[in-house]
């Protein structure tokens, strides 16, 4: 009889209330299918650590904690975001790790798919993660966005104790810096990290050039939310999870208000979306893995 694969969910996060991070939706929208689930809280200055005792209250026996300074050095290329996912991944203990950032949620009827998936990588050891299809949500919850600079997979779930280790910002995983061997799942991340306000865009920008080695120096202009192409309406659910959020939508904006501009991003842009829909494949897509 086989055994059942064990789950260790984790996370960081640093200022999810400033930055208006849905973080305790995306901690519960994984939290029934973890065994543990560790947070690593950066040094926040607002109600995160509230927040996270709260959750732990609620769930004594899965929530573990560890909380750590983010410091200044090495800033190219996101690396502390890097540095402070490893540090909560050293602490699973589990057969899987199920990673998901503070602006990520996973929809309760995609649960299935992910656990059939782990189950079906359990027994091929050349696996080494399952693999996820993103939705990026732009200005409200009402209008997702695809485009070149849109990453439309990546991997959340890999098997643990195998040298996989954050890569660059902690967009994706690798294993001695190569891309990892995995299997699509089906199963969709809710990406909210742009339903935003201008304002509340321009503080995200502010606060996180610092770990990029960067001065946020652009104009109040250069935050106002676009009309891009590759905006659609999004007709699906969202997940339960996201309810309350979703009910007190009302300073978000209207992307499809927004202004054009039609600069060599936009234009690659519009050239992807009239490529793949005629032939799904991406070409020069950066990937972290191999479907295998």
């Amino acid at each position: 009889m086989n055994k059942t694969p064990t789950i260790s969910g984790f996370t960081i996060v640093r200022n999810a209330s400033l930055l208006e991070y849905p973080f305790r939706e995306s901690v519960l929208s994984v939290l029934p299918l973890c065994d543990e689930f560790i947070i690593n809280c950066g040094d926040s200055t607002d109600d995160t650590a509230e927040i996270i005792r709260q959750l732990v209250q609620e769930f004594p026996h899965k929530i573990k904690t560890i909380f750590t300074e983010w410091t200044k050095e090495n800033q190219s290329g996101g690396f502390q975001l890097k540095k402070q996912s490893d540090l909560a991944l050293q602490k699973a203990t589990g057969d899987w790790c199920f990673y998901i950032q503070a602006d990520e949620v996973i929809h309760e009827t995609d649960h299935p798919a992910i656990l059939r998936a782990i189950q079906k990588a359990s027994i091929r050891p050349e696996v080494d993660g399952i693999l996820f299809d993103y939705l990026h949500f732009y200005g409200n919850f009402s209008y997702q966005i695809k485009g070149r600079n849109w990453y439309r997979k990546e991997v959340r779930v890999f098997k643990n104790h195998r040298g996989i280790e954050a890569f660059r910002d902690a967009q994706g995983f690798r294993k001695t810096g190569k891309r990892i061997n995995v299997i699509p799942s089906g199963a969709r991340v809710f990406h909210y990290g742009y339903v935003r306000t201008s304002q509340s865009l321009r503080k995200k920008a502010e606060q996180m050039a610092q770990w990029w080695g960067e001065k946020a120096t652009k104009s109040p202009e250069s935050f106002l939310l676009k009309r891009h192409v590759g905006l659609s309406k999004f007709l699906d659910s969202h997940p339960q999870e996201m309810a309350s959020k979703i009910s007190q939508n009302t300073k978000y904006c209207d992307p499809i208000k927004g202004k054009r501009s039609w600069d060599k991003n936009e234009i690659k842009n519009a050239i992807t979306l009239i490529w793949e829909s005629i032939i799904p494949y991406r070409i020069g897509e950066f990937k972290n893995y191999e479907i295998v």
